[in-house]
């Protein structure tokens, strides 16, 4: 039996469209159904950070006075601490390996006194801001987690003040350097956004104020962040 001219179209028609739809389907249109699992993205980023800086200076004190106080205190300065970041980071199947340039502002700070039978030696170390950059070496735990090493060079803007009451006081700013080693880790928690924190240590280089007083800094910082994955 033949078919008419107008069945044979439509069946041509619908041959055409059903190719069509099923080619569709094997493409992946049903990526609505099953859609990919979450997972932490390499490229470009950018977060802000807070959390607290400890600072410990070993100074060596031989004030340039009637008491010539001689000490070699070590100082705890700590203060919250906070600031911005960005950065390139890239997987290499379970491997990584990013780039990172921050900038913080610190409150950190502590002050002393020692007298002696002659007078009052007073002694002030504040931290104000500091920069770097780091490599970021790390491993990926999982699809949203990733474990990470931080090896860097940090800057940071430091101040010793130092006064005898009743006599000469001086105020010596520095901009100190040092290698910033840590570690940390980082989360997927929706979307394009993750959480992390790390713990690190700079050992900066020290410098000496007006009194001869050399100051010896290091900070121990520990930071939690927010990053946005662009």
């Amino acid at each position: 039996m033949k078919l008419s001219s107008t069945a044979g179209k439509i069946l041509v028609t619908s041959l055409i469209f059903a190719s069509a739809t099923g080619l569709a389907v094997a493409k992946g249109d049903y990526k609505g159904e099953c859609p990919m699992p979450p997972m932490l993205k390499g490229g470009f980023y950018l977060g802000g950070q807070v959390g607290f800086d400890s600072y410990r200076v070993r100074e060596d004190i031989d004030t340039p006075s009637t008491s010539d106080i001689v000490a070699n205190p070590a100082i705890n300065a700590t203060g919250i601490v906070g600031g911005l970041l960005i950065g390139y980071g890239q997987y290499f199947n379970m491997y990584y390996l990013g780039g990172e340039l921050f900038a913080n502002w610190t409150g950190a700070d502590h002050s002393y006194s020692i007298t002696d039978n002659v007078g009052t030696y007073n002694n002030q170390f504040e931290a104000d801001s500091s920069y770097g950059l780091a490599l970021l070496p790390g491993i990926k735990l999982n699809d949203t987690t990733l474990g990470y090493l931080r090896f860097g060079w940090n800057w940071a803007y430091v101040k010793g003040k130092e006064n005898i009451t009743g006599g000469v006081s001086t105020s010596k700013s520095n901009t100190s350097n040092g290698f910033n080693w840590g570690l940390g880790m980082e989360t997927l928690l929706v979307d394009n956004w993750s959480l992390r924190a790390e713990a690190s240590h700079t050992s900066y280089d020290s410098f000496t104020s007006t009194f001869s007083t050399k100051f010896n800094p290091s900070d121990n910082q520990f930071m939690v962040g927010l990053i946005y994955h662009i």
